[in-house]
Order: structure tokens, then sequence, then C-alpha cells
């Protein structure tokens, strides 16, 4: 008899979950719109930073910013958000490397959705920003 019961609750929880948040890379010029607001905390970024530089020291793939010694990351992104203020899409930019885009993709994914970046305004889209620098990057 639980059984009953539970099943069309189940179902109702499904149906009232968010949909999933769609990460795409493309080109495109962000700078028109709004920034988003950074709360300092980045969670994600030391495992990207990480990632990241592997990728460009190993010459898995050329990354804008690596030189060779210094690795300074600056790329910004896109993200649509419902009036509600949850996430719906994020834009990436095309890196050339399917390994990077996916890294780049889930952690700015992460840092949206868990409260890193936060829009300024109702729903739209904005603008936000990852960057970082590594001197003397190495394997």
């Amino acid at each position: 008899m639980k059984f009953v019961f539970a099943a069309p609750l189940f179902l109702a929880l499904m149906a009232a979950s968010a949909p999933p948040v769609s990460v795409i890379a493309a080109t495109g010029d962000w700078s028109n719109l709004p920034p988003l607001r950074d709360n300092g905390t980045d969670h994600q970024t030391k495992n990207l930073i990480v990632a990241l530089n592997k990728i460009a020291t190993t010459r898995q793939c050329a990354l804008p910013g690596y030189t060779g010694t210094n690795f300074n990351f600056d790329v910004s992104f896109a993200a649509l958000f419902n009036p509600d203020g949850t996430v719906q899409q994020i834009v990436i930019p095309k890196l050339n490397c399917p390994k990077a885009e996916a890294l780049l993709g889930g952690a700015v994914k992460e840092m949206v959705t868990g409260g890193d970046y936060k829009p300024t305004g109702p729903g739209g889209w904005y603008r936000g920003r990852i960057s970082f620098d590594i001197d003397e990057a190495s394997q």
C-alpha cells in the first residue's frame, strides 16, 4: 500500500525538478552583457587550474595564454538565467580542445549552479570571467 502512495509522489517530485543546465562551446562577444556578481569563492577554480595547466604543459592542446613558461588564462562566458534566478544555459568560448572545453564547461556549471556567480538583476543573459596566472608553468 505504501508503494501506491510513493509512486505518485516520486513522479510529482521528478516533474518539479529543474531541467538540466545546457553548456555549449561557441564563439561570440559577451562584452556588452551585464556582469555576473562573483562572490569570491570559486570553489572549482583550483581543480580547473591544475587540469588546464596539465593540458597546456603536456601540449595536449594549444590553450590561450600559455607561452611555455607562463600561463595567463583569461576567458569570459555567458550564462542565461531564468526570472527565478536559476541558470538555464551556459556558453563558454571555443578552445578547439574538447578536453579543455569539457573541463571549463563543467567547472563553470558547478560554480554558477553552486552560487559562486549570481545575476545582478532579473533573468536574462549575463557575462562572467575565469582568469588565472601561473608564472613558470610546469608539469
